[in-house]
């Protein structure tokens, strides 16, 4: 009897139940029916639509539809048309979401655009997959550096090799323009006379150079960008065939390039003149400084021509061993160089750390969504109940969250533009120079289809785990439920604290990876480089080599030009140098210890070549370490006198006192005695090691290239016009390359390490505030969860300082398993930067110490505000709202 009861009270509760759900699901399709109705629709559609919009499959099939409607399409539609009713219904979980997804791809597609630039997008020459560049390589030291091994070497390849259609040389060149304006230094190249046949581009007027121009003697034409046609030359379309100065020599123009064309290995071009190398050119089978790519011919394989130029570099290593044994070609596709000349390895580390914010924004929104699920799950077992089928419930969810992470992509995409042009505007400009034409960083139609492509991925990836939560609750017991919870809310919850923790553990490591990478440039800029550039004015100029032919000529204009500046009130010191720390102009030589035997045929070491006056080192505060600096007895005709660095002398001598030891460098192997060791300093960048180098008095060596360092006792740029105008009080057709602190010179060529410091600083910090805002919104939800159990709590004697302690207790346990998993990933995750960091490891105790302990103490502070709320919780009111 008992148990026959028992079964009766069921039926009945059932009975009721299922008469007081469908009073409820007629009540919601009539306010449903009357709202569509007072919108100006018929009174059949509004029916149609509210039944369809509850689940009643019955109706709809009596209707002749089935529960997707006519189509697919009017059913995505009306799913599209719900779903955005529904997050304008709720305009605080919307702006919320959106901003944290905006953030997240808006990174990503700051980044990606400048990865679309350097690294995906086709160069802008035809076939450019056939385009390779060759790299001088070393076998024995396996040492690889740009330009070719020899020229001699190289025309040899060139004429024996069958795998190239072409193959062409070149060089970066400034040249000195003077006439029609003021004497300019224009920055271009001398080139083999294919080298525009090669890269298959056309003129927009005239001609390219032909072989016959590629001889010594004959060479004198020129090839002219349309920037400096325009600029110099007012765009004259009679501009072929006329002459214009260069090095004090004529030069007749016979072409002008679009200005769409650059070639970035080259850098911001304007000027081409024929290469015209001489018989000495050819046969020298020395170091080279000339540079070369070739094109493929069709059909030929990059591993073919690999092999074949391995086999002819063999063969020439027999033939000549004195000079090439050890050394060959190695050759790589033209857009695999222009991706790493871009900063390849720094941009794909950013595209990495982007795409861990890009997981964390997205946890946190999936969060977000599985609290907002907790409050819809009366509504979707209504749904369930009035015959709606889990099908369907999952597409509709899935579609609010593609919806959803559409509109954070489309609002990304701004944030992506904003972003780009930050960082353009980082740039140096004779880097943005060539971005204008060659590798403009914009939002293609590329960079937006990845974009939406990733939002709309993880809105799909992110929004099964709500849909999928949604659909696992029991009806009646969530129908039963006043407060709409039901027993699945347990693991809506465990499932928001896995996505908590997996969002701190990826966090930590972008804040320590960033924090290391930052660490490292913070470091770098603050290294002593060697001298003060504090209050130094750098010029720079190039002596046209026909005007200024002789040594006695060159080391004239120096000396006249230095006792002028030297003379001039606010300076306090003048020096010149054949090459300045970060400018241009910079030489290697090659060097030979008398002392010291060579252990391989061809292997000479080398070091950094200078060329100094006497007041160069003062003038600089470059120390003295041991002997002395140059003097006025360094004088022409008179012992050679050498001053070198540290590294130099601890590479060759490392026991010995270098003082009174001579080398020989150079073509002309001449022979000097050291007389003086002086500090390392850094010539081009920050971050490197000191590389050996040596000075020799610019009296006895005078240079063609100049660069007056002049030390001033106030603002250095207050000065920058009195010495143009004392150079060109010597040689008024002079051009100067440029007159500028030497302070700006540093943060010009360090731009680049800087904008990636300010990105990876923003990265990091934004990683922290997603986290933070994750476990307070963990932390928050929950305290909502449990008013009724603070309540007892309270009520049974458990003060207001317990609450607090029990909540934050919670939150940072969850916390700590975060931090601790993603120490243990940083550890991993850190090792591949190692070739980026200067000073730093990888796995550096301090920021391993310093970063989990900050990322608590902050996670303790957002636990802390609704710890507050929780301790606040007045037990009367939790209980009788229970």
């Amino acid at each position: 009897m008992g148990e026959l009861w028992r079964r009766v009270q069921v039926l009945m509760r059932r009975e009721k139940f299922a008469r007081e759900l469908e009073e409820e699901m007629r009540l919601h399709r009539a306010l449903k029916e009357k709202e569509l109705i007072a919108d100006g629709a018929g009174e059949r559609e509004a029916r149609y639509a509210a039944n369809r919009e509850f689940g009643n499959a019955t109706y709809l099939r009596e209707c002749g539809r089935d529960a997707w409607g006519w189509s697919w399409l009017e059913n995505f539609v009306n799913d599209v048309r719900f779903g955005a009713r529904t997050l304008w219904q709720n305009p605080g979980f919307t702006i919320v979401a959106v901003l944290t997804l905006a953030l997240g791809i808006g990174a990503n597609t700051a980044i990606f655009s400048y990865v679309n630039a350097w690294m995906i997008r086709p160069l802008p020459y035809p076939q450019a997959e056939r385009l390779m560049v060759f790299e001088s390589h070393d076998k024995q030291k396996g040492s690889t550096r740009e330009g070719v091994t020899s020229t001699a070497s190289f025309l040899d390849f060139q004429k024996q090799n069958t795998s190239f259609e072409q193959t062409a040389l070149w060089a970066g060149w400034n040249f000195n323009l003077t006439g029609g304006g003021a004497p300019a230094l224009v920055e271009g190249g001398r080139v083999s006379w294919n080298y525009f046949d090669a890269l298959g581009v056309k003129p927009m007027l005239g001609r390219t150079f032909t072989p016959d121009e590629d001889q010594p003697g004959t060479g004198h034409v020129a090839v002219l960008g349309q920037g400096l046609w325009q600029s110099r030359f007012a765009g004259d379309p009679k501009i072929i065939g006329r002459d214009i100065t260069i090095e004090g020599e004529p030069y007749t123009v016979v072409g002008v390039m679009d200005g769409t064309f650059q070639f970035p290995l080259m850098g911001l071009a304007n000027l081409w003149t024929p290469l015209a190398l001489t018989s000495r050119e050819r046969a020298d089978r020395g170091r080279s400084w000339f540079f070369a790519f070739g094109r493929l011919k069709p059909g030929v394989t990059l591993e073919r021509a690999r092999a074949e130029t391995a086999t002819i570099f063999a063969r020439l290593e027999k033939e000549f061993p004195q000079t090439n044994t050890n050394l060959t070609l190695l050759i790589s596709t033209m857009a695999d160089e222009i991706s790493s000349k871009a900063g390849g390895a720094p941009m794909l580390i950013c595209f990495c750390i982007v795409g861990l914010i890009l997981l964390i924004a997205c946890a946190n929104v999936a969060n977000l969504m599985l609290a907002r699920a907790t409050n819809r799950i009366k509504e979707f077992a209504v749904r369930g109940a009035m015959g709606a089928t889990s099908g369907r419930l999952t597409r509709q969810l899935l579609t609010e969250s593609l919806l959803l992470f559409f509109v954070g992509g489309v609002a990304g995409a701004l944030f992506g533009i904003w972003g780009v042009r930050w960082i353009e505007s980082q740039i140096p400009d004779h880097v943005r120079g060539y971005l204008v034409n060659y590798g403009h960083i914009d939002l293609d139609f590329t960079t937006l289809g990845f974009t939406m492509g990733i939002a709309l991925l993880c809105g799909l990836v992110f929004g099964l785990a709500p849909a999928r939560e949604n659909l696992r609750q029991d009806l009646n017991s969530t129908l039963k439920d006043a407060a709409g919870q039901a027993s699945g809310s347990k693991r809506s919850a465990r499932l928001r604290r896995i996505f908590v923790a997996a969002e701190i553990a990826l966090a930590v490591v972008v804040l320590i990876s960033t924090t290391l990478l930052v660490r490292s440039f913070i470091l770098s800029v603050r290294s002593s480089p060697g001298y003060n550039a504090e209050n130094v004015l750098v010029a720079q100029l190039a002596l046209p080599k026909t005007k200024y032919a002789g040594e006695s000529r060159q080391r004239n204009f120096s000396e006249d030009v230095l006792t002028r500046i030297r003379a001039l009130p606010q300076v306090a010191g003048v020096g010149a140098a054949s090459s300045v720390p970060f400018g241009g102009f910079g030489r290697w030589a090659v060097l030979e210890i008398p002392e010291k035997a060579v252990s391989q045929p061809g292997d000479r070491p080398g070091a950094r070549f200078t060329a100094v006056s006497a007041d160069y080192f003062s003038t600089m505060q470059i120390s003295l370490v041991k002997g002395r600096v140059f003097t006025s007895a360094d004088a022409p005709g008179n012992a050679l006198a050498v001053v070198i660095n540290e590294t130099l002398a601890r590479r060759f001598w490392p026991n010995q006192d270098p003082i009174g030891h001579e080398l020989r460098f150079g073509e002309q192997r001449n022979t000097c005695t050291i007389v003086g060791i002086v500090r390392d300093i850094k010539m081009y960048n920050l971050r490197p090691r000191p590389e050996p180098q040596m000075y020799v008095a610019l009296a006895q060596f005078p240079s063609a290239t100049l660069g007056f360092v002049v030390r001033t006792a106030g603002n250095p740029t207050t000065m920058a016009a009195a010495i143009r105008d004392t150079i060109w009080a010597v040689d008024r057709d002079q051009p100067i390359s440029s007159v500028e602190p030497l302070e700006t010179l540093m943060a010009i060529v360090d731009a680049g390490n800087r904008t990636l410091s300010k990105l990876l600083g923003f990265f990091g910090a934004l990683a922290m505030f997603l986290g933070v805002i994750g476990i307070y919104g963990v932390m928050s939800d929950l305290v909502s969860q449990r008013t009724q159990e603070i309540g007892i709590r309270t009520a049974l004697g458990a003060s207001p300082l317990q609450v607090m302690a029990m909540v934050i207790s919670q939150g940072l346990k969850l916390a700590t398993i975060g931090v601790a998993v993603g120490v243990l990933c940083a550890l991993g995750a850190t090792r591949p930067l190692a070739a980026m960091l200067y000073q730093v490891r990888p796995n550096d105790p301090l920021t391993f110490i310093v970063v989990p302990i900050v990322f608590a103490l902050v996670a303790a502070f957002a636990c802390y505000v609704p710890a507050r709320r929780a301790m606040r919780v007045d037990p009367l009111v939790a209980l009788r709202y229970e």
